[in-house]
């Protein structure tokens, strides 16, 4: 115990964990690396999950009833990502409570209902999908039954982990310094498994259960191209028009359900390991040498299942057009304004620009429809739209021409578009 520090006759607990156990956790150099990783999770996870909440209430065509559902989820991620993110490191690395009696019996609790909601969330975003899909000809879930439900799964997620209020307790441990914030059963080792078992129920296994049951459900009839169930239509009536909107709207839902399983399926590898390391610690049930290094193995299970704040709104990016159009807007509009181009089509065919001052009162261009990323090409006697692409190339748009008064009229380039999205099927 000589080489213990001591100060006011009594222990320093990480000393003594490094010295009886070799608890990894008390090193330097492992505490420098688990900052790095929390400060980029809680940092990306605030402003990635703010991005998506800022950008739902922005555009209100990204206002359906599936995106409140995902701003729950947002709202949830960016909780988790300031209390949990924060608090738990923290404790796990000075091995003390700092954070006083209050936060003691609450932070707790916030953790684990922010868990349960994000839970609750995805069961009630697959329900939704499931009625949608499976059950189409059924009224779908509204805007004032979502925020019911939202509300729902918030008391069902208090209440499941309020329990912890009033078992968690201040103490004191003999010759350590300091206090400790944990949980006090007075011996009785039975409830404490069985409310630890109840909770792993509920928040775990039910909720994944129902949500595997309605995505492969949806999967298969998505499988099959089955849209609308309707014995009474004749499939080969369909104009080719009716057909190809279909297969339009079925590839939009088949896109936005692998957004939806890829979001529950990031959930639950990252949630995995921390809730099946606390199953097992609640029993006794840890492996040697696990148990050897019990705050090491819990603060990287921790750091994992805190990872899930931050793929979310990555997930948005990557699988769903829409809110990948929202987020390169918001950066368009945090970034310094240049002078607006106008590009026309010349007579030799080749693409030139010009800058003009855009508060121009001419006529001439007062009148000139605004599109993004379009210029006009004169093609004979009746003018075209054409697209500029990224490669410089051009791809005629199939829509209806747009009327142009003169025979040069200029197309400004670089105004906002305003995302537009399709009901049904192209939200999420």
């Amino acid at each position: 115990m000589s080489n213990l520090s001591k100060s006011a006759n009594c222990v320093d607990i990480k000393a003594f964990l490094w010295t009886s156990q070799g608890d990894l956790t008390s090193l330097p150099s492992t505490m420098l690396i688990f900052l790095i990783l929390y400060v980029l999770i809680i940092t990306l996870g605030v402003l990635g999950n703010g991005l998506v909440i800022l950008s739902v209430i922005r555009h209100k065509s990204l206002q359906s009833v599936r995106n409140l559902f995902i701003v729950s989820l947002s709202c949830s991620d960016i909780v988790a990502s300031l209390v949990s993110g924060s608090v738990t490191p923290i404790s796990a690395f000075t091995k003390i409570w700092l954070f006083g009696e209050t936060l003691c019996k609450f932070v707790p609790l916030i953790q684990g209902s922010s868990l349960c909601f994000s839970t609750l969330t995805l069961t009630a975003i697959s329900i939704d999908r499931f009625i949608l899909i499976i059950y189409p000809t059924k009224r779908s879930i509204q805007t004032k039954h979502a925020l019911r439900m939202i509300a729902l799964n918030c008391l069902i997620a208090t209440s499941i982990s309020l329990p912890m209020v009033f078992k968690q307790k201040l103490v004191d441990y003999g010759d350590f310094c300091g206090q400790f914030c944990t949980e006090d059963w007075k011996e009785d080792t039975f409830a404490r498994s069985a409310y630890g078992t109840m909770v792993f129920i509920l928040q775990f296994v039910v909720p994944f259960v129902i949500i595997t049951f309605c995505y492969m459900m949806i999967s298969i009839r998505l499988g099959q191209g089955i849209l609308v169930k309707d014995r009474n239509t004749d499939q080969q009536q369909l104009t080719q028009q009716q057909s190809e909107q279909r297969k339009t709207a079925l590839k939009r839902r088949l896109r936005t359900n692998r957004m939806l399983i890829a979001m529950v399926a990031v959930f639950l590898l990252c949630w995995t390991p921390a809730v099946l390391f606390n199953f097992l610690r609640d029993y006794q049930w840890l492996p040697n040498v696990v148990a050897r290094q019990e705050y090491l193995f819990g603060v990287i299970t921790h750091c994992i299942s805190m990872s899930s704040t931050v793929w979310n709104p990555i997930l948005y990016t990557m699988l769903n057009e829409q809110f990948r159009l929202a987020f390169a807007e918001f950066f368009k509009l945090c970034r310094p304004r240049k002078p607006r181009g106008l590009r026309y089509k010349s007579a030799n065919g080749s693409n030139e620009s010009r800058t003009i001052n855009t508060k121009l009162k001419s006529a001439r261009f007062s009148n000139t429809p605004t599109i993004n990323g379009f210029l006009f090409d004169f093609k004979g006697k009746r003018p075209q739209l054409v697209r500029v692409d990224g490669d410089g190339g051009e791809e005629e748009d199939k829509r209806s021409p747009v009327q142009v008064r003169g025979s040069a009229e200029w197309s400004p380039v670089g105004q906002e578009e305003p995302i537009q999205l399709e009901e049904g099927d192209s939200q999420i």
